[in-house]
């Protein structure tokens, strides 16, 4: 559907809500980190797919949709966003957030520089390497743990496995549809060895386990469901542009909550991540573009 249908106000509230959802999601990844001690990386894993899964699955009432084609065809994307968040967790817990983020961002980057053959490619592709140079230089003892290093790109790994098999099922069910089952699909791979854990100890922290619901709310539930009305008024490329200040929004909600403000080196290099993302997305295609009918870039 062509944007140009839509005024200027409606633009202007996709915005806010793409805006509104990336910010939710980086905070929400903040409050996460800081249940690891009580839940551990794998166990607010646990929580958040499993909690979202019911939230999504109750606002699409998606049980109408529920077959076992559906679920085959829906089981790829489950899995991938289930190991995604899985990895991403893993190196939160050893890396800050906005390295997290931008390491994490080369995934969907990466996918990108593969589909294209533009001379421009290589501008990108060396701002990125640049980008990561700059975020994994050691300052004076402070060195970036390695394992978190590879969490972070095994995480990257799966966000572009991720937007293969998202692109797979658009056009084929409902994006709400497919988001919701696809977080079933997940929830339900990680639920015996992360989420019953999680919620044995959730019972003797039942505050804790609340918030692990508001964790679930804001990095899962709530931003798919306001970036898939966004994407409704919005083009692809502008999407992607938006979706390219994921790294930046990281920085600030880890800066702001975690008190993890990155050195002005690897703020260089999480800006350099974003404008080779940037840079991507505004370049002409040679290829026809398909708009995607479901999320894409989630975390």
């Amino acid at each position: 559907m062509s944007t140009a249908v839509f005024s200027a106000r409606e633009r202007f509230t996709a915005l806010v809500q793409v805006v509104g959802g990336m910010l939710c999601l980086q905070f929400g990844s903040s409050y996460a980190k800081m249940l690891f001690p009580t839940f551990g990386a794998a166990g607010m894993v646990g929580l958040r797919t499993f909690f979202a899964a019911i939230m999504l699955m109750l606002f699409f009432r998606s049980w109408h949709s529920l077959s076992r084609r559906v679920l085959w065809l829906v089981l790829p994307y489950g899995l991938s966003l289930a190991a995604m968040n899985y990895f991403f967790y893993l190196s939160l817990g050893r890396l800050p957030l906005g390295t997290t983020v931008a390491l994490e961002f080369t995934g969907p980057l990466v996918l990108s520089f593969i589909h294209t053959r533009r001379w421009t490619d290589v501008v990108w592709t060396s701002l990125t390497v640049l980008g990561l140079v700059l975020l994994l230089r050691p300052e004076s003892a402070v060195r970036p743990d390695p394992i978190g290093i590879v969490f972070a790109l095994l995480a990257a790994l799966c966000w572009a496995l991720y937007i293969v098999f998202a692109r797979n099922i658009a056009g084929k069910l409902p994006s709400g549809q497919a988001c919701s089952l696809g977080m079933l699909c997940g929830g339900a791979a990680v639920f015996m060895p992360c989420t019953i854990p999680a919620l044995w100890v959730g019972i003797h922290a039942p505050l804790l386990l609340g918030v692990s619901v508001i964790v679930a709310l804001c990095s899962s539930a709530l931003p798919y469901t306001l970036e898939m009305q966004a994407m409704q008024k919005l083009s692809a490329r502008e999407f992607g542009v938006l979706c390219s200040l994921e790294p930046v929004s990281a920085s600030l909600a880890g800066a702001i909550l975690l008190h993890e403000a990155p050195s002005l080196m690897r703020l260089c290099g999480i800006l350099c991540v974003v404008l080779a993302s940037v840079g991507t997305v505004l370049m002409p295609q040679r290829t026809k573009a398909t708009a995607p009918d479901g999320p894409t870039l989630p975390e």
